[in-house]
């Protein structure tokens, strides 16, 4: 992968973490916890994880270039 792939995959992550947390909060809101509420918990901290593990790897890659 190179670089600016790895830089879109983090931010495509997030993005997704930020649309499943906003689905999350909106579906408890209106119906409270529900199934449906709980895996858009899931996938939302799903994709948080996987977006700042990859951001780490990318960092300390990085960082090892640099040396």
């Amino acid at each position: 992968m190179t670089e600016k792939q790895i830089k879109f995959q983090i931010g495509f992550k997030y993005v997704f973490f930020l649309l499943f947390l906003y689905f999350t909060i909106n579906s408890v809101g209106s119906e409270g916890w529900t199934l449906f509420s709980l895996l858009f918990a899931v996938f939302a901290t799903k994709d948080f994880v996987q977006g700042t593990r990859l951001a780490e790897a990318y960092y300390r890659i990085k960082q090892k270039q640099k040396k």
